[in-house]
This record gives C-alpha cells, sequence and structure tokens, in this order.
C-alpha cells in the first residue's frame, strides 16, 4: 500500500515555506519560528504542502470544497514525475518507494477500488495531508452537525415550554413541568445504553472509506441498526414503570402518576429515533451530513406545529365541531383542547417515528446515496468475525455513556447539599453554557472520530494525529473566543435564565471557573469520544471514564462538599477546573504515546476482517 508525500519542493515553493512554520524539509526564519511555535507549543502540528498540479479539480456539490471530503473519488490524476511515494503510515519512518502505475499504465496515485462485490483488492484513497485542507473538511462536515444538534435540542426544549404554559387539566404548569422532567431523567437513563451501537459508527465507517472499502461502511449501518434494536427493546418495558421507579425515589404521588403517563406514551419513539441516528452517521461519516441538517430543522417545526395541535388544539382549539357522535347527531362541541399534557409526548413520538422515514425515504429510496457504500442485504456479509469486531468497538462505550448520563446528576446530587441556592445557581450556569459548549462538543467530537478513523484507514497514522492537533486548536480557539464575550457580562449572561437577585449573583461568581472547566472538558471529550474512537480503542475509553473520570469528578466533589469545613460552590467549581485539568493532561500522554503506525494496521485489519 503506498502513501503520496509531499512532492520536491521547488525554489518558488520554497519561499513561500520560509513563512509557515517550519518542518523537517529545513528551517524557517527566527521570528516565525518563535512565534508560531509558542501558539501550537504541544499541540503537535506539522504543516504539510499540498502536491502542486496544472489540474482543475471540479467544486463538489455537497462540501463546498475542490477535493473530495473523504475520499479520492474523482480518480487518479498525473503528477509531478519528481513526487515520491511512502510506505505505511508515518512520515517519521518514511520508506520511499517507487512510482506505480495505474491500471490504464499511467503514472498517479492509486485509487480506492469500485468493485461491486467486496472490494477486496481495494487500495485506500490518495490524498496529500494540509492544514488548510483538512479545516475545510472538518469545517465541512461540522457546522451541519452543529445545527442537527442544536435542532434536536430545540425538539425536547419546544415538549418543555409547552407543557410549562398548560393551565388546563386540573394542575399548575409548574407540576406538569417537573412531571415531563422526571419522566425524561428516568426514560433517558433507559435509553442510552443501547446508543452505543450507533456511536462507533462515525469511527467504523470512516475507517471503511479511509481504507478504500467502501461497503464495508454499510455493513456497520447494518450490524448498528440491529443491535440497537434488539438491545433497545428490553429498556422499553421500563417505560411502563417511571411513576413505580419515581416512587420509589420519593416523589410526590401525583407528579408520579403524571409523568408514568408520560412516560408511557413516549414509548414509541426511541427505536426509530435510534435507527435515525445510525443513518445521520453512516451518512456524516461517508461525506454527505447536510441532508441531515435540513430534515433537522425542517422537525423542528414540524415538532413546534404538533405540540401546538395536541397539547392546546391548534386550529381546532376555536372550531364548533358537530355531528361526531352517532348516538346524537344533534350534539355540538365548542372546540376541541387538545390532549393536553400527554400531548407533548403524543407530538415527541409523532416527530421522531416520521423524521427518520423522511430521511430513509430522501437518502435511501429517492436519492439513492448510499449505493456506493452499500453491500446488499447479505447475510453472508456479517460474518462472525465482523460481529465480534463491532461488539468490541460498541459494548464498552455501553459503560461510558451510562457512565456520562449518571455521572451529572450524582454532582447534582451532591452540590444540593450545599444548600437550595447552591442547586440554582449551578442550573443558571449550566444553561447558560450547555447549549454552545454541547453542540461544540458534540460537533467536533464526532468530526474528530470521523477524520481520525479516515486517514487511520489511508493507512496515514501521521495525517490522523495532525488532524486531531488541527481540530484541537480551532476547538479551543472558538470557545476563547466565546469565553472573551461572556467574561465581561458574566451578570448579564446568568440574568438571562432566572430573574431572582441572589441567584444570579452566586452564579456570576462561580462563571469564570465554570467557563473554565467547560472547556476543558471539551477538549477532553475530543480526546475520549474523539481521537480515541476514531483510533478505535473504546476499552481505553471505558477505562478513563471508570478508572479517571468518577474518582475526580465524583469523588473529588464529594470530598470537597462533605469532608471541606465551610465549603463554597466556588471551591467546587475550582476544583472541578483542577480535576479537568489532570484529565485533559492524562488524555494528552495516551495520544502522545499512540503508536499511529500500529493502530493504522489495525484499522485496515478491522475493514479486511472475513
Amino acid at each position: 500500500m503506498e502513501i503520496p508525500q509531499r512532492p520536491q519542493i521547488k525554489s518558488y515553493t520554497w519561499q513561500l515555506l520560509k513563512w509557515v512554520p517550519p518542518t523537517r524539509s529545513g528551517p524557517g526564519p527566527t521570528l516565525a519560528k518563535v512565534t508560531l511555535l509558542y501558539l501550537f507549543s504541544g499541540l503537535g502540528f506539522v504543516a504539510r504542502t499540498a502536491p502542486h498540479s496544472g489540474h482543475t479539480v471540479a467544486m463538489d456539490e455537497e462540501t463546498g470544497l475542490r477535493e473530495p471530503l473523504l475520499a479520492d473519488e474523482g480518480g487518479s490524476e498525473r503528477r509531478d514525475e519528481l513526487e515520491r511515494h511512502v510506505g505505511f503510515a508515518s512520515r517519521d519512518d518514511l520508506v520511499e518507494i517507487p512510482s506505480s502505475k495505474n491500471e490504464a499504465g499511467e503514472e498517479g496515485f492509486p485509487v480506492a477500488s469500485s468493485s461491486d462485490e467486496d472490494d477486496e483488492d481495494a487500495t485506500p484513497p490518495a490524498e496529500t495531508f494540509t492544514w488548510r485542507g483538512e479545516l475545510a473538511a472538518i469545517w465541512a462536515l461540522g457546522w451541519p452537525m452543529g445545527i442537527s444538534y442544536a435542532c434536536r435540542m430545540g425538539m425536547a426544549s419546544t415538549d418543555s415550554i409547552m407543557v410549562g404554559h398548560l393551565k388546563d387539566g386540573g394542575h399548575d404548569p409548574g407540576t406538569y413541568l417537573a412531571a415531563s422532567a422526571l419522566s425524561d431523567m428516568v426514560t433517558t437513563l433507559l435509553v442510552v445504553p443501547p446508543l452505543a451501537f450507533n456511536q462507533v459508527l462515525n469511527a467504523l465507517c470512516g475507517q471503511a472509506v479511509g481504507s478504500g472499502r467502501k461497503k464495508m461502511a454499510g455493513v456497520w449501518l447494518q450490524q448498528s441498526c440491529f443491535w440497537l434494536a434488539l438491545g433497545m427493546l428490553p429498556f422499553l418495558t421500563g417505560f411502563f414503570f417511571v411513576d413505580r421507579i419515581l416512587h420509589v425515589l420519593g416523589f410526590d404521588p401525583v407528579i408520579c402518576e403524571l409523568a408514568g403517563s408520560y412516560a408511557r406514551w413516549n414509548v414509541f419513539w426511541p427505536i426509530p429515533n435510534g435507527w435515525y441516528q445510525c443513518m445521520r452517521f453512516y451518512f456524516q461519516a461517508v461525506g454527505k451530513p447536510r441532508p441531515a441538517m435540513y430534515n433537522s430543522v425542517f422537525f423542528l417545526f414540524v415538532n413546534a406545529l404538533l405540540n401546538w395541535v395536541f397539547v392546546f388544539g391548534g386550529p381546532l382549539r376555536h372550531a364548533r365541531v358537530c355531528g361526531w357522535d352517532w348516538r346524537d347527531p344533534d350534539r355540538c362541541v365548542e372546540g376541541w383542547r387538545g390532549f393536553g399534557f400527554i400531548g407533548a409526548a403524543v407530538s415527541l413520538s409523532f416527530s421522531r417515528c416520521l423524521q427518520p422515514l423522511a430521511y430513509w425515504l430522501y437518502m435511501f429510496v429517492w436519492r439513492k446515496e448510499h449505493l456506493d457504500f452499500w453491500p446488499g442485504w447479505k447475510l453472508s456479509e456479517h460474518t462472525r468475525a465482523r460481529t465480534l469486531e463491532f461488539l468490541k468497538q460498541g459494548l464498552p462505550l455501553v459503560g461510558t455513556l451510562v457512565f456520562g448520563a449518571v455521572v451529572g446528576q450524582a454532582t447534582t446530587l451532591l452540590v444540593s447539599r450545599l444548600g437550595t441556592d447552591a442547586v440554582a445557581a449551578t442550573t443558571a450556569v449550566s444553561t447558560a453554557t450547555v447549549v454552545w459548549a454541547g453542540a461544540v462538543n458534540a460537533m467536533f467530537s464526532m468530526v474528530v472520530a470521523v477524520r481520525v478513523g479516515y486517514h487511520l484507514g489511508r493507512g496515514d497514522g501521521a495525517a490522523a494525529r495532525d488532524s486531531f492537533w488541527v481540530s484541537t486548536a480551532l476547538v479551543f480557539g472558538v470557545l476563547a473566543c466565546v469565553a472573551a464575550c461572556v467574561l465581561p457580562f458574566t451578570s448579564e449572561t446568568v440574568g438571562l435564565t432566572t430573574s431572582d437577585g441572589t441567584v444570579v449573583r452566586n452564579a456570576a461568581r462561580v462563571l469564570p471557573a465554570a467557563l473554565a472547566a467547560t472547556i476543558l472538558g471539551v477538549l477532553n471529550s475530543l480526546c475520549t469520544g474523539g481521537v480515541f474512537s476514531g483510533q478505535g480503542r473504546q476499552m481505553l475509553v471505558t477505562f478513563l471514564s471508570f478508572a479517571v473520570d468518577i474518582p475526580l469528578s465524583i469523588g473529588g466533589v464529594a470530598v470537597v462538599v462533605l469532608c471541606v469545613r465551610g465549603a463554597t460552590l466556588e471551591d467546587v467549581y475550582l476544583y472541578q477546573v483542577a480535576a479537568a485539568l489532570v484529565e485533559l493532561m492524562i488524555a494528552y500522554a495516551f495520544i502522545f504515546k499512540s503508536d499511529w503506525r500500529g493502530l493504522s494496521e489495525e484499522a485496515l485489519a478491522r475493514q479486511r476482517a472475513r
């Protein structure tokens, strides 16, 4: 397998390279070296030069880039005859190989096989890593994911807003809001474990495309849908016992009853919603993220419309309906008031069942965007080795996701020991940071997993490493800009979430520390949910979750709250900053020690599993 390396640098190119960070090809001027090495110290940022070509590359309709997002689908182009090809994986140990010829007898780069059957002789697509090209690819993948995430958060928020304004049915809006929130808390814990089987698709499908075995992406999608549905079924039974679970935890009987009825009407959507996530991750991993974004934006408004109809009655609220009762044809009803509280659950079930159906009809039935990455429905494709490899990636992630869902609740419970004002301030701070931090975290973690997996699948471990550091620099820059805008206006920021003066003062006091902890936490997620997932090291992620995260997060906060006399909420957040920094340093240590060449070999072996 041959991986292209940058061509011999010509004199005019060298004049430009004087003003970029130095590489092993030669030093740059002292000022540029000192300045740029300071900015990217610790990031292992290595600038690489794109190959010169006299050909014009057509712009990709999906990504807007002048190069394919994940693969060299445009075919092999003739390069400079001085260009060198390098052997497997790492620029730290280059092996120069003579130029090869393609099937047409012309010199050029190998391209991915287009075998309709098995991709057995597939060759990883040719691509030369450049930091500008990588940034463009990261952005092209990332911003549609961010919008999709924000829309899905918006759908959940719409339900809360609707029930929070409901005044019919014999209960006040606060009771309805509390019941829906508690129901969501329990049902979220129930649906989280099986979602591990779609979280691994970003890395596995990215590796499949990078290795040239594009049909394997479809194999992993089929595996994901099967195991997710099978794993979700036993957890769905818990939806019928939410009221009993909350009663055991000591909540008010009225709230328990309302939460139980709300949960039972939510039982329809977890499997279709899980399949939708499978399809989303599959297509975004192969470089087609925008249709999911459009679909998410559309159903954000569909969900709001359904909420209006099912909760409040919609346009029928003020209509006069007659003749609906066959026993009394003259009977009329002055408007339909909707289903009330359970209407929010009904609307969510409708929207989250229709959303994957619409996406499947568009991507699979109409556009047939899957054909290049689809092996067909063949049981022979799901061999024992492939199934075991998929479970090896998915099962360890179950514990990691459960931990992530539980740790936040445990921290809130510990903070409650500091008083009601502390809990309220924590909620205000979380509300002020979760939307943008969550969007950046979800967006870039998946992008890192896709890009790292893709480059490892190509056999270029050094490109995978540099892709991660480029993403880290970009994320840090975005988060630093957000923090710089928020810090001068801490009181105004948390004031958007509550009108209570005491809560605003307490939250504004701890917001700077909370921002620092959030930034460090997002950077750590790029390691655990991004690069380690892209490397296929799910066991390492699970190990770090239980051996590092639990002792430092839950254990450390418990020590501060329960053992430090006179501890305040500010002490808790300062400790979380220190703990997040330690976790990040541990994660970076594993990245620096990673055997990128060996991981490239493992990625290729994984896609060639028979």
